[in-house]
């Protein structure tokens, strides 16, 4: 959570700030502008006396800096800095060539003004960087922390532009002789009050006193041992460096090159909406720093700065500077803020002061002294202008925009380094569940077919990671199956490489009685490939499994003591269902999971067990049609009973049975009434269960609505994407399953998204029991592209037609999915959708898969293309909506909306990455986002549903990894919403229909 600064620190912030500033406005602009005007200075001149202040400046941060630490105190540098501070820019006052020439001659008085301006500006300097540069600076540091500097920042860069407003405001229309001594005395008379009133405004600093040697603590930034204890500093510090160069190509000569290069006499009108509109920009853009990170920050920072200067480079109208102006002085800012910030995280607490020294040297002497340098040389040998007293002086021109852009390009060199560097500070959470060390999840892993024979493998297996599929002689390591190698909880918290093999082993033993006729091995789930050994034997060879259970008859190769060796391999191969699967977490993309990540275990069963069953419902006919799978032809029973009580049984030797119900209870999420169903043969009983429930779309009053059970019903749902914070893709107890589902529900909600990822089949049972619809997605394979299936459809840009997509082998495995994914769910009357398509995630001719998917069950409804690349098919128009209003289009088929809203509300303390927020719109308010989201709700979706909304899917139930926009938190101990208020606020929701 933000740590939130007093009234009297942002109070002083911008007092300090704004007026610092405007004093280094005078001494960075106007001393440029009064020693070409006065004194008819050259370029070269310029560059000298920003050199000279510029090292002025560094020694003076050096040793006061180490100084304020030494003493413990900020305050009172700050505070009689700022007063002396003021009292030198007065003295300039003082500098005219009328004054000078009664001491010499008029050509003499020239070269002794600039002279003394070279002077009092080293004098002015030092005052001003022992309370700005040195104490100032580091008190700005001491008081915040990595909450908040982000938005600190944001503030405090804004100041050097709006300090230029200030100057340029007041002092626009002062003009003749007595124009610099105005503005000296005015602005020296500003600084002195600022200091005054720092004496009642400025709350000290709580540090330390340094007690170290005070001359050996001025070189401590130099030492080799500090910058290579603090590399992740240094190196941003040399790109801070980079940048400020860049802005000091062209910086001393702005002010010229508009008046005199461009002849803009009235620039300054033209300038104040620009730094206006970029103060306020980058008051914004500290609260994007401090959600996403420096590291996107800053790239987007620059890219706008590298705009700015281009436009400027090339053009010269003045609607187009006042464009490429604004565009770089929003890079300046917000590159300057970003820059700023990481330099602050990374200071040392205790040695803040000693590193402002090298902060200047860095930011300040070196960029001052190379920069004004570098636009010299690029003025030198341009246009000239004759003054009045016959000295020729150059005119600024383009080039030094385009010299700043060339040198801003370094930067993205120097980012290779850096961004490897700054890792992001996670924290791998627990969550609030405990797990069964002895036998994880012991739950029986199969509720749609149940039968009394179970043995549960899960537990400590022996564990190796090799680089060839090679079966090891020995194991030296124990992962805790069935938990993904990279979880928490599997106990190895390790990331699979490409390339790599995980070898499990296992050692199993049958208790007496166990074994019948057959012994089969059922794996819920393992990612990506597997190749299973039994006692020796290899039962499958390099084999896909990924999201699907598989079942091995062991039979023919069980001895008294069993060995069972699994070698995966998961390189994760997008050519197969991969999920939201990435090599490492970054915003939607989440941590990849390895090998065994379900419930391993056994069963012993007869020769004429039944392998599966299918249940079908005819909702409207009130027929309940069974299908039994089994070797042998054999005498079976089918008894269907309601809360304990048979009602009908019918018994036969085929492999169909149909049943009649005259008066049955239809299953809905407000009354989730199941049927169990018992099927014995001779020697073998299995139990499962179906309700009577109907989904379709029908036309309801002139609407096409989605109906449950002939009755339009609004579903009021939720992304779900069954990601845990110590199990990832496996919770530590199916207790979570049931916690997540009725959680849900009791805020209102009825409707549950499976978004990209097969669970368990406990978690659909929990959903059917529970009374949770379950719309659920076709697993994606084939390559994903930000910019092709993200960005361009973002702001409008969608296929024409999608038949020549993702050609080659991601098709053919993705039918294979969806075949595995309804025959796997079939059962589970809470599956009441499936999403063929999310987004354009492996998208490919939309109206041939979506027949294909009706011939494998037409009793559910389908969502062909959820989000962008609509290719009109089936019954429903779907809608993605995050960054605008909702506003709906309706056409010939249902409205729905299936992913929307994506508030983020970051709670550090349940949060896995303290640095990289990923969200759609962000709050730091629990309160805040609670009214924004009731807002949402009652402002833009209600109004809709009468018009003929359908259904809303939220994104989402949870955090997950970066992406913060969860009802509940990643660990699952904070839901961020009040159950009561939001439960009255679903009711008007799901009541909405007339």
């Amino acid at each position: 959570m933000e740590n939130k600064l007093t009234k009297k620190f942002w109070f002083a912030l911008v007092i300090f700030g704004l007026i610092g500033q405007v004093a280094w406005v005078v001494e960075n602009m106007y001393f440029n502008v009064f020693m070409y005007e006065e004194f008819n200075a050259s370029a070269d001149q310029i560059a000298t006396m920003v050199s000279l202040s510029a090292v002025t400046a560094t020694i003076t941060t050096l040793i006061m800096g180490v100084l304020s630490d030494k003493i413990g105190k900020r305050k009172a540098f700050m505070c009689i800095g700022y007063i002396l501070w003021g009292l030198s820019i007065m003295a300039f006052a003082l500098l005219k060539v009328e004054n000078l020439t009664q001491f010499t001659d008029e050509a003499s008085a020239v070269s002794l003004g600039i002279s003394l301006v070279i002077i009092f500006d080293c004098i002015m300097t030092f005052f001003g960087s022992t309370a700005n540069d040195a104490c100032f600076n580091a008190w700005v540091t001491d008081k915040t922390d990595e909450s908040n500097r982000g938005k600190v920042e944001g503030i405090n860069s804004t100041m050097p532009l709006i300090s230029i407003l200030v100057v340029f405001g007041s002092f626009m229309f002062v003009s003749g002789d007595s124009k610099w001594t105005i503005i000296f005395i005015s602005i020296g008379a500003f600084v002195i009050i600022a200091g005054i009133l720092g004496l009642f405004l400025i709350e000290d600093s709580n540090i330390n006193k340094n007690e170290g040697n005070y001359f050996s603590n001025i070189i401590y930034g130099f030492r080799p041992s500090v910058i290579k204890k603090n590399a992740t500093l240094y190196i941003a510090l040399i790109a801070f460096c980079i940048f400020s160069i860049a802005l000091q190509v062209f910086m001393p000569y702005l002010i010229i090159y508009y008046e005199h290069g461009l002849k803009m006499t009235n620039y300054v009108l033209i300038m104040a909406p620009a730094i206006i509109l970029a103060a306020i920009f980058t008051v914004f853009f500290g609260k994007f720093i401090d959600k996403n990170g420096f590291k996107k920050a800053v790239v987007v920072a620059l890219l706008i700065f590298m705009a700015g200067l281009l436009i400027l480079y090339l053009f010269d109208n003045t609607i187009l500077v006042f464009i490429g102006s604004l565009l770089m002085m929003m890079g300046n800012l917000a590159g300057g803020a970003s820059f700023s910030s990481i330099v602050r995280n990374k200071t040392p607490e205790k040695e803040v002061g000693m590193f402002q020294g090298i902060r200047m040297v860095a930011c300040v002497l070196i960029p001052m002294v190379v920069g004004p340098f570098i636009g010299s040389s690029v003025i030198e040998g341009g246009d000239t202008i004759v003054n009045g007293d016959g000295t020729i002086s150059q005119i600024p021109n383009s080039g030094i925009f385009l010299a700043s852009l060339l040198v801003t390009l370094l930067l993205f060199v120097v980012f290779i380094f850096l961004f490897k560097q700054i890792k992001p500070r996670r924290i791998h959470l627990d969550s609030k569940y405990e797990v069964n060390k002895d036998t994880p999840l012991p739950e029986y892993p199969r509720p749609q077919l149940v039968r009394d024979s179970y043995l549960n493998l899960n537990g400590y297996w022996d564990f190796e990671i090799s680089k060839t599929p090679t079966i090891p002689q020995n194991y030296s390591h124990k992962i805790l199956v069935p938990f993904p190698m990279e979880s928490k909880l599997s106990g190895v918290f390790k990331n699979l490489k490409k390339g790599e093999y995980i070898i499990y082993r296992k050692s199993i033993t049958f208790e007496e009685g166990f074994i019948k006729d057959k012994v089969l091995l059922h794996f819920g789930a393992i990612d990506q490939f597997a190749t299973i050994y039994f006692n020796g034997e290899k039962l499958i060879d390099n084999k896909y499994i990924g999201y699907f259970p598989i079942t091995l008859d062991i039979t023919k190769h069980l001895k008294d003591d069993n060995e069972l060796i699994v070698i995966c391999k998961d390189d994760n191969d997008r050519n197969y269902p991969y999920g939201k699967q990435t090599k490492e977490s970054k915003g939607m993309w989440y941590t990849k999971v390895s090998g065994i990540w379900q419930t391993v275990w056994c069963e012993s069963v007869s020769n004429d067990y039944i392998k599966s069953v299918r249940i079908e419902v005819d909702y409207d006919n009130k027929l309940v049609d069974v299908f039994t799978e089994q070797d042998t032809t054999t005498n079976k029973k089918v008894t269907f009973s309601l809360r304990g009580k048979e009602i009908i049984s019918y018994t036969g030797t085929t492999t169909f049975s149909e049943l009649y119900l005259e008066d049955f209870e239809e299953w809905t999420p407000e009354n989730p009434v199941l049927y169990d169903v018992q099927i014995e043969t001779e020697h073998d009983l299995v139990r499962t269960y179906f309700a009577m429930r109907k989904v379709d779309v029908q036309e309801v009053n002139g609407i096409k609505r989605l109906c449950l059970n002939n009755k339009p019903y609004f579903f009021n749902g939720l992304l779900d994407q069954g990601y845990y914070s110590d199990g990832i893709f496996t919770p530590a107890s199916y207790e979570a399953f049931k916690d997540d589902i009725l959680t849900m529900k009791s805020l209102g909600y009825n409707t549950l998204r499976k978004h990209i990822k097969i669970e368990p089949l406990i978690w659909y049972h929990m959903c059917d029991k529970y009374g949770m619809i379950v719309w659920q997605d076709m697993m994606n394979t084939g390559d994903y592209s930000f910019i092709r299936d993200t960005a361009l459809p973002t702001v409008g840009f969608t296929y024409k037609s999608d038949k020549n997509l993702h050609k080659g082998p991601s098709r053919d495995n993705y039918y294979d999915a969806m075949d595995k994914t309804v025959k796997l769910l079939y059962n589970s009357p809470s599956v009441c959708l499936y999403t063929i398509f999310n987004e354009a995630w492996g998208q490919f001719d939309t109206a041939r898969v979506h027949t294909y998917l009706l011939s494998l069950d037409k009793t559910r409804l389908i969502d062909a293309n959820s989000g962008w690349f609509d290719m009109h098919v089936g019954t429903m128009n779907s809608k993605h909506i995050y960054f605008k209003k909702i506003n709906l289009e309706f056409d010939d088929r249902a409205m729905i909306i299936s992913e929307f809203g994506g508030y983020s509300c970051k709670l550090p303390d349940h949060s896995f990455n303290l640095d990289d927020t990923y969200g759609y719109r962000f709050f730091t308010d629990l309160q805040e986002f609670e009214d924004a989201f009731v807002k949402l709700y009652e402002d833009e979706v209600i109004p809709y549903i009468e018009k003929g909304l359908c259904a809303t899917i939220y994104t989402q139930v949870s955090d997950v990894e970066e992406e913060t926009n969860g009802i509940l938190t990643y660990d699952r101990k904070v839901c961020k919403l009040n159950v009561e208020r939001i439960k009255a606020l679903m009711n008007k929701v799901n009541n909405s229909i007339k």
